[in-house]
């Protein structure tokens, strides 16, 4: 027979374990779609033991955790965190955690950030990438996106889109969570995958151009079309410009 104590005991652990899972957060901005059956898409993928060897347990608070950070870091000769996180997913999980790299594509922010679902709460680094090329990296983004409540949003910017290729690319989310539990310390880590559709061709393709060339251009399509044609996408056409082109 199962005791009574027991039972209010795992009552308790549940209790307190689900709240916890679920309230560490996901890209929301551009949105990460889950892998069908993911039961909480704010949770870590892993939480582990730290891999470098350091006074973890001596650490007091988050400036102590992302102080040793930083220095084991340096020690170790880490340039980013991606590496290392996506060297073994046996140990620190699997590529893009539980979202779904192959979800419908989401058209880049337009205003250079990225925002998480809620406020980051943990110390440690986080990155951003697109395909393979890092856009944004801090090794306390707790303290630099946000004010350690999960009530205020992590904006993560500037973050540039620009060098998303016009057929899309992959934009990836590391944060590895320094984190304190009963007095021993962990390394919770969250991966977020989400496919982008690239930016605008033709907002790209205008900036790259000079007003010379611009011009030149345009003369020599307007040729080949028709006169009406010709003066509605001669207006369009000088708007864009000046839309693109003016400081």
């Amino acid at each position: 027979m199962v005791s009574t104590t027991y039972l209010l005991s795992a009552v308790a652990v549940v209790a307190m374990s689900v709240p916890y899972v679920q309230a560490h957060g996901y890209m929301d901005k551009p949105l990460a779609e889950m892998v069908e059956g993911t039961e909480s898409p704010s949770a870590w993928v892993v939480q582990i033991d730290p891999q470098w060897k350091g006074a973890w347990q001596d650490a007091k608070g988050d400036e102590g955790l992302v102080s040793l950070y930083k220095e084991l870091k340096a020690a170790n000769n880490v340039k980013d965190i991606r590496t290392m996180l996506d060297s073994d997913t046996k140990l620190y999980g699997q590529d893009c955690g539980f979202t779904d790299p192959k979800a419908t594509p989401k058209d880049p922010p337009t205003d250079g950030a990225a925002t998480f679902s809620r406020g980051i709460v943990h110390a440690g680094p986080c990155e951003i990438w697109l395909d393979d090329k890092m856009v944004l990296q801090n090794d306390d983004c707790q303290s630099a996106y946000g004010d350690g409540t999960k009530e205020t949003i992590s904006v993560f910017k500037p973050v540039d889109y620009s060098s998303c290729a016009a057929g899309g690319c992959m934009f990836r989310f590391y944060w590895l969570a320094l984190q304190s539990l009963d007095g021993k310390k962990f390394w919770q880590v969250y991966k977020n995958c989400v496919p982008l559709s690239g930016p605008d061709v033709s907002i790209k393709w205008h900036l790259g151009l000079s007003v010379k060339r611009h011009l030149r251009l345009s003369i020599k399509w307007h040729l080949g079309l028709p006169i009406q044609r010709q003066l509605r996408l001669s207006i369009k056409w000088r708007v864009r410009l000046l839309d693109y082109s003016c400081p």
